[in-house]
């Protein structure tokens, strides 16, 4: 998705009123607002720090999402390793290979007719980043093992 389609349904799809009721929580004018998220609008843009606000407003990030893939990357929710013990990293490595074998069956269903549909796509997709998020969470802890911090000892 465009950034600027992603600005729009973020304030648009907001639950509580839609672009006005963000523009309000926000604490901006909605006239304004509205014109900052049309794509259509040439006059009027989306300052980086208001894409940032409203993102974190609305708990929608598909903002962030359609930048990094603008961008050729993805955007992955780091995990809250506060207070996972060392104990624990055998449980990550198991979630990781439980990932990972979800991802590889979803994938052998997909293509066992020779074609993936978009139901079967998405699907392949939601697995993927399952296992990335699986994978970056191993590396976090690990990153935390590095420094030698002892999380949850």
């Amino acid at each position: 998705m465009d950034v600027m389609q992603a600005a729009y349904r973020v304030a648009h799809d907001f639950k509580q009123g839609g672009a006005t009721g963000l523009a309000r929580q926000m604490g901006l004018p909605s006239g304004t607002f509205l014109n900052r998220v049309n794509p259509e609008q040439d006059t009027h843009t989306l300052p980086l720090g208001m894409a940032v606000a409203m993102s974190l407003a609305a708990r929608d990030f598909r903002v962030l999402h359609a930048f990094a893939d603008t961008c050729g990357h993805l955007a992955f929710l780091k995990p809250d390793l506060s207070r996972v013990s060392d104990a624990s990293l055998l449980e990550m490595v198991l979630r990781r290979d439980v990932a990972l074998g979800s991802f590889a069956g979803v994938v052998e269903s997909a293509i066992d007719d020779g074609a993936i549909d978009p139901v079967e796509m998405a699907r392949i997709e939601e697995t993927a980043y399952d296992l990335a998020a699986a994978v970056l969470e191993m590396v976090e802890r690990l990153r935390g093992l590095r420094r030698g911090s002892r999380h949850g000892q």
